[in-house]
């Protein structure tokens, strides 16, 4: 059990499909190793224990199905599952019990996927992942360190083997950075790929999509096929996501970057890229240095992450009973007009366009963060609002541009630190050409192999 469980999610659904272990007796593993790890952890808010031998017991062993099914899975504690609390990681939610599935939810459902339950963020995932509420989530590297943010428990839970691949939402880098310190894939669609049609999904333009943290870059991919199936509502494509992995994505004109938009990165990320940047030589791919022009996307900046959300699960009265950090959030989204928003919509599309006519490259490769991970009380929750924020000015991420803009980007952990800890480095790509990120993806993770270190994690916890 040990060695199928350090498998990646697909080769995980490949042994239940082949008859080797059942769903149920997967399901059960992950239950007792986070019943063992997680206290420490603290990856998980909430696990559904019976709800997963439920759905395992359903799927049964060796029983044809999506192709993921049986594979165990958590969601960030931001989306709905029925009968389950979404808490936001706010006080005032903490037994807010969902009626029902959020979209993207049932999708997951319905590609066979077994929730184990729910993963730890920071309230309204806005900074670190540590909350008044659910407590510190620690990185399995180095317990003294912090995930970040804010899908900081989804990205623990898989690192450390709690389940097979995770659900985030990723808002301003929030799936991608915690991948790139825990070890982990990560990865961030195009704006508007996950799409829902008129009467589902979100009401409100905004930067944050949903993603996956995974093992490896197939894994993503097929996740991606669960998350954007084709539809009305989907962009069309030639062929599953999956497919994409292996194939070869020719001779691409790569940018490297070093240069953040703000900031002040650690020199191991700026090598780690030209590191990068001989291997892709090497593959046969045209390299160029480059730095884009961040400040052209700075008037999109203002574009909410998650549309009028915190202010419509917390009443403006109740406010000033969020966290510190947290207070003025609130009270901005719940004031926000239609107007102001339609008018930061206007200036992000333009933003977008105009960076998008200076876009000289295939791919961009960037650190996905410019620092290494923090230790746990970095930025604590009970920081007061301009505390936090001089704390946060400072961070050098190359991530959040890329929720500006919407153009798909995914992290994948080809370098490490001083310390040998992970360090993740960023593909990014034009709007809607996913599939060209997954297959120099997969060619650098054969070039670059991460397997190992992962399993290695798994197998020591």
């Amino acid at each position: 059990m040990t060695d199928v469980m350090a498998l990646d999610a697909v080769g995980q659904a490949d042994a239940v499909r082949r008859g080797e272990l059942s769903a149920a007796e997967l399901t059960d593993a992950y239950l007792a190793r986070i019943e063992r790890l997680d206290p420490l952890l603290n990856s998980f808010v909430t696990v559904d224990a019976d709800g997963a031998r439920e759905a395992a017991a359903a799927i049964g062993r060796g029983l044809d199905g999506p192709p993921l099914a049986g594979v165990a899975f958590s969601i960030k504690d931001v989306d709905d599952v029925a009968g389950l609390p979404t808490t936001h990681s706010c006080e005032l939610l903490a037994d807010a019990v969902a009626e029902g599935d959020d979209p993207v939810v049932a999708r997951f459902r319905a590609g066979g996927l077994v929730l184990l339950g729910k993963t730890n963020v920071p309230e309204f995932c806005t900074s670190m992942t540590t909350s008044r509420l659910n407590g510190i989530c620690r990185m399995p590297w180095d317990t003294s360190l912090s995930p970040t943010g804010s899908s900081g428990g989804a990205a623990v839970a898989v690192a450390a083997g709690l389940c097979s691949a995770a659900h985030g939402t990723d808002g301003a880098g929030s799936v991608r950075v915690p991948a790139a310190l825990c070890g982990l894939v990560g990865l961030k669609p195009t704006r508007g790929l996950v799409a829902f049609g008129p009467l589902d999904g979100p009401a409100y333009i905004q930067t944050s999509v949903p993603g996956v943290l995974t093992r490896s870059v197939r894994d993503a991919a097929a996740l991606l096929d669960v998350m954007a199936p084709p539809g009305p509502w989907t962009p069309s494509r030639p062929r599953p996501y999956a497919d994409e992995v292996g194939g070869d994505p020719g001779r691409l004109r790569v940018g490297l970057c070093t240069t953040p938009p703000y900031g002040t990165i650690e020199p191991t990320c700026g090598d780690a890229v030209h590191a990068l940047g001989r291997t892709l030589e090497e593959l046969g791919h045209e390299v160029v240095e480059v730095t884009p022009p961040w400040e052209v996307l700075m008037p999109g900046y203002g574009l909410p992450m998650g549309g009028v959300s915190p202010a419509d699960v917390v009443d403006l009265a109740d406010a000033g009973r969020v966290e510190p950090r947290n207070v003025s959030f609130v009270e901005r989204m719940a004031t926000m007009t239609l107007l102001e928003h339609s008018r930061l919509v206007e200036a992000n599309r333009a933003a977008t366009k105009a960076f998008m006519a200076q876009w000289g490259q295939d791919v961009l490769v960037t650190p996905t963060t410019g620092l290494f991970a923090p230790p746990v009380d970095w930025a604590p929750w009970d920081l007061e609002k301009d505390a936090h924020s001089a704390r946060m000015s400072g961070y050098p991420s190359f991530a959040q541009p890329f929720n500006v803009s919407g153009q798909p980007a995914i992290s994948v952990p080809v370098a490490s630190n001083p310390s040998g800890l992970p360090l993740g480095l960023q593909l990014v790509g034009r709007h809607l050409e996913e599939a060209t990120l997954l297959r120099l993806a997969s060619q650098l993770e054969l070039a670059r192999p991460w397997a190992d270190r992962l399993r290695r994690m798994v197998s020591a916890l």
